[in-house]
């Protein structure tokens, strides 16, 4: 289908549409030498566009006029959606990881591929919705915003695409997620902190364990930062703080506070018995591996994985973190309905993140060649990070692959 196709076609979905610059031989064709959005701001004036949407036969008329404009549909109440725009290269995905972990995970909606390689997620809206950058690599294109839609040629010669399975035409938009578009206003309900400013590093068991002391003390916690009556002294008026997601405590009435061991102590029980904790060394028996190197490769989307990761280094955390030697697996999925390509990570059998989609297209065929020759691709990793220093210095797990530079 040619562009004027996919035109008409968003036009037909009540999509408001602007012809946007397209790119010739790399360069923007508003012939600005030094443009900073080559290819990714409007040929006209599109102000009205965020209040009128254009007809087909406007449509057709600047698409005559320019046949290889790019172009881009005005988000927000004009043509009730939203978009959110994940850039992998600016931390996006790592970023919209640890949302999910807190809120939730995304539902199945309309997704594009830009031809940067990020993702567009697609959602409906009925109510304005505030365009919000939500952290690093992440953005939520919603009231007077613009985004680029397929089939439009990025700077990099790539192409917007729908993601199989996710073209309109087969999948209906969802509706915003309510958390999405709390965050773009600023004011998340669940506790006084931003999110992203300060975002859980706590895992669900080491939340769990710390809500069930609570209930035993007989206060039930809710999600986030709230006030509570201290248990521990007559109290009138709540002046028991609790993070329940970063399991800190302080009472402002009694002046009490600390962590799980200070809250246990006061209830009179005995820390649990845990093993003790690694600080360095090497996790299980040593192994060989097939992709020798010693090139760090990040893995992303770890923070979802913080459960496993405690489990891993001992179970417990210490004040200086840890710096871990183990030996990674490396999974290789081409059936995922998001990513092109997926290449997982499992140290010890237990998922604990994957390759960002860059790198698992660059070590695709190192890990299948690995996979065909040896029956499986292995390398090298480390678990650092997860300390707990105290108050509010509680650090996340993180994992790096080693693996052979390719060229």
């Amino acid at each position: 289908m040619e562009t004027i196709g996919h035109v008409l076609a968003y036009v037909r979905r009540g999509w408001s549409v602007v012809p946007v610059h397209a790119v010739r031989a790399g360069r923007c064709s508003c012939g600005r030498r030094e443009c900073p959005a080559p290819g990714k701001h409007p040929r006209v004036r599109w102000e009205s566009a965020m209040h009128e949407r254009a007809t087909a036969a406007q449509a057709s008329s600047a698409w005559e006029r320019w046949p290889d404009a790019n172009v881009a549909v005005v988000t927000g109440t004009v043509s009730g959606v939203a978009v959110l725009d994940v850039d992998p290269r600016s931390g996006g995905d790592e970023t919209l990881a640890r949302l999910e972990q807190r809120w939730g995970a995304l539902p199945s909606t309309v997704e594009a591929r830009s031809g940067g390689g990020g993702r567009h997620v697609w959602f409906s809206v009925e109510d304005e919705v505030p365009s919000a950058v939500l952290g690093p690599g992440l953005e939520l294109k919603a009231e007077r915003g613009i985004v680029i839609a397929p089939p439009s040629v990025h700077a990099s010669g790539g192409r917007y695409a729908w993601r199989p399975g996710r073209d309109p035409d087969e999948v209906e938009l969802a509706v915003l997620p309510a958390w999405l578009e709390t965050l773009s206003h600023g004011d998340p309900e669940a506790g006084s902190r931003h999110p992203l400013a300060d975002p859980p590093v706590r895992t669900t068991g080491e939340q769990e364990e710390f809500a069930a002391a609570w209930e035993r003390a007989g206060v039930v916690l809710r999600p986030g930062d709230h006030y509570y009556l201290c248990p521990f002294h007559p109290d009138t008026r709540p002046s028991l703080h609790v993070d329940a997601d970063g399991c800190r405590w302080f009472c402002f009435g009694c002046r009490r506070g600390g962590g799980l061991g200070r809250l246990l102590g006061l209830l009179g029980e005995p820390a649990r018995p845990v093993e003790r904790a690694r600080r360095r060394g090497h996790i299980g028996e040593p192994r060989p591996v097939t992709l020798e190197g010693d090139l760090e490769v990040p893995v992303v989307g770890e923070s979802l994985h913080q459960d496993a990761l405690l489990e891993l280094a001992g179970g417990r955390r210490t004040y200086g973190g840890v710096d871990l030697e183990a030996v990674a697996e490396l999974e290789l999925d081409l059936d995922d309905p998001v990513e092109t390509v997926v290449v997982r990570v499992l140290i010890e059998d237990r998922g604990v993140g994957r390759l960002q989609l860059e790198d698992a297209e660059h070590f695709r065929a190192a890990v299948e060649e690995a996979v065909s020759h040896d029956g499986r691709a292995s390398c090298h990793a480390r678990i650092r990070g997860g300390w707990d220093r105290g108050r509010d210095d509680v650090g996340l797990f993180g994992v790096v692959v080693l693996l052979p530079e390719i060229g």
